[in-house]
This record gives C-alpha cells, structure tokens and sequence, in this order.
C-alpha cells in the first residue's frame, strides 16, 4: 500500500491546494493521501482565517483521504520544530513519501542544504552577518524563500525514516498580491480585508475571517495590564524583549504599526507574533516544560478509505484520538485554552466547542 503524507496549514484553503493534492497523488500514485494540518493558529504566528474544521471539510472534498492535526505547541514554533514533528506524525501514521513545495524545486540541492551544520531557523540573520555558506548552493547565494526553507526541515526530520521525500514547483510569489486563479495566501488574504470577491482564488465560502488585528485589543490590554514578570514566564518570551512589546503596546493602537515597530534582524515578523500568540493564549514555559513526550494523533477528519485505514492502524508509540476528551491531560490544557479563545472571537462560539468536542468529520 502506497501512502503519501503532506503538511499544511490552509491559511486559507484555495486553488493551490487543490494542485498541491492532486499533483501529489500523480506524482505518487498512492493509495491514501494523509494531510497533517494545523489547527486554528499557524506556524508564522497568526490566527487561521478560516477553523481547522473548514480546513478538514476542504481537504476531504478535494482528495484528501484522512486529516490529522498538528497540536499548538508544535505549530507556533519555528520552522525546525514545526517541520520535526509534522514529519513525526506522518511517519507515525505509516506514509512512505512526503510530497512538498519548493521554490527552487532542486531536491538534491536541497539534501545537500539539510546536511549542512547551519541553523535553519536563523539562516538569513547569519547571512546577514556576513556568514559564509557554500556559494554552490543557490538558496545560499541568494533570496530565501519560505518553502525551500521548510523543505530543509522536512528532510532533516526524514533522515532516519524510510519516507521518500518529493518536491513540487513553487510557481507563484508567496507575498504576491496578484489574484490570479492561482494566487497567494498573501493575495487572498489582503483581498478579504479589502472586501474583494476571492470566488475565482478559493472554493469555499470565507464566512468568518479571522486576522490578527482582531485579537490586537485584547493583546494590547494583557502587555499594557500584566506584570512584567509574569511576561518574562510566557514561552517564547525571552532577552527582555517584553519590554519592547509593552513599550508599542502603550505607543500604537493599530496592529500594524505595533507590529512593525517591534520587529528587528533579531526579531522577524513571525517570531513576534509568534510570541504574542503565547501571550493572548496565556502559554507558559512551565506549561510546555513539563509536557510529557508526544505520543497521540488526533484525528480531525476522513473519508471511507481514511476509516478503513484507520481500522487496521497499530503503532505502539501513540494512540490514535479521534475525541477531545482523549487528547493527553497536559496537550488538551493547552488545545482547550487556545480554542476557548479563537472561538471567543467568532459569532457563535459555543457552537464552534460543541464541535471542538464531537467526534473527526467523516465524507
């Protein structure tokens, strides 16, 4: 049996998606295609303009045959750890090849990039310093584009698996702002604001949209009110930079300004919103410190092939979830927290938990 894994975030789901799944069944002529997904907050720190549940409803619409969910604490993180452990749940539900996006779409290139002893996470702040890279490899010598970057993670964290890894051509500018048929999530998402019709870009109907400037009031109010000490305990916060976030929080009232003033070479975009993230779910460092070692998968949805799968699935090492209720006590602190608070801020919150807590969408 053929089984294919690909990592997603659907942030939102649109027409690229659409040929990520269908090239990735062509390319591997699988029998099941597994997507691991994020949930309701993404790896570059925002909240998901549209819920895991729409994400799960699209995948399985569009071919993808069982959607798992990569939990929180391993989603806002950077790209090595987020990539680690998007790998760790594919090869745990058995995958033999990982089909992801590239730029540069050079896999040789690529594994020869993974080899290296660099820090991935902090490549570009290194080049910046005037850190010598081999120069034969291009995403070295030049731009470094946000898929070759996860891709270099994606095979490092398969290295000691038996996952065959295969890329497929990035064509567009992932900051484009074109709406073409195929756009960015960047396009779509700056359309939406804009009260565009993104009808030829996505499938789906984006009735909630959901940005980090709505949750800008609640933050400001936590760094302009919270102890500086108690900041100094939220994951992620580190080398004083509390005191810079409440520095902007007291000068701007509008999200992207608070947002642009308080990034840095150090400090990016998604690494300070990742950090307000931590802030406005209230994610301590004791609370990911004492986190035992991941050993579920959540099931979030699947269709007759992903059930029958599912039937027939063992693996010693983690127990398959497919209620929240079963969720690990520690993980389901931190999932029960972080939905309470997405959902707080759609119009009917109590219905998004009664589905956060019913069972994975079967098609």
């Amino acid at each position: 049996m053929i089984i294919t894994g690909i990592v997603v975030e659907y942030n939102p789901f649109h027409n690229g998606h659409i040929y990520h799944i269908n090239k990735a069944k062509e390319l591997t002529n699988c029998d099941l295609l597994i997507a691991v997904t994020s949930g309701n907050f993404t790896q570059r720190g925002e909240p998901s303009v549209i819920n895991k549940f729409i994400k799960t409803e699209a995948a399985l619409k569009y071919g993808v045959d069982l959607v798992i969910e990569l939990p929180y604490i391993y989603t806002v993180q950077n790209a090595s750890i987020f990539g680690e452990y998007s790998i760790k749940l594919l090869d745990a539900m058995g995958v033999n090849n990982v089909v992801f996006g590239s730029e540069t779409n050079n896999l040789e290139e690529l594994k020869k990039m993974a080899d290296l002893n660099i820090n991935i996470d902090h490549l570009k702040e290194e080049m910046n310093k005037g850190l010598s890279y081999p120069k034969a490899y291009g995403l070295l010598s030049s731009s470094l584009y946000p898929n070759d970057i996860l891709a270099l993670t994606y095979l490092r964290a398969i290295k000691n698996t038996n996952i065959n890894p295969i890329t497929i051509q990035r064509t567009n500018d992932y900051k484009g702002l074109e709406l073409n048929e195929i756009a960015s999530a960047t396009a779509i998402k700056q359309a939406i604001i804009e009260g565009k019709s993104v009808s030829r870009q996505t499938p789906i109907r984006i009735k909630e949209p959901l940005f980090f400037k709505d949750f800008y009031p609640f933050l400001r109010k936590l760094l302009i009110t919270k102890d500086r000490n108690e900041l100094k305990n939220i994951f992620l916060v580190s080398e004083g930079i509390e005191s810079l976030l409440i520095k902007n929080a007291l000068k701007y009232d509008n999200f992207e300004d608070f947002l642009n003033n308080s990034i840095s070479k150090r400090y990016t975009k998604n690494r300070i919103q990742r950090i307000c993230l931590s802030i406005i779910n209230n994610i301590k460092k004791e609370d990911v410190i004492n986190l035992p070692k991941l050993n579920y998968i959540r099931i979030l949805g699947f269709n007759a092939k992903g059930q029958e799968y599912l039937r027939k699935y063992k693996n010693e090492e983690y127990k398959i979830v497919t209620q929240f209720k079963s969720i690990p006590g520690p993980y389901k602190d931190i999932e029960w927290k972080i939905n309470n608070l997405y959902a707080s801020y759609l119009n009917d919150p109590t219905g998004y938990i009664k589905e956060e807590l019913k069972g994975p969408i079967i098609k």
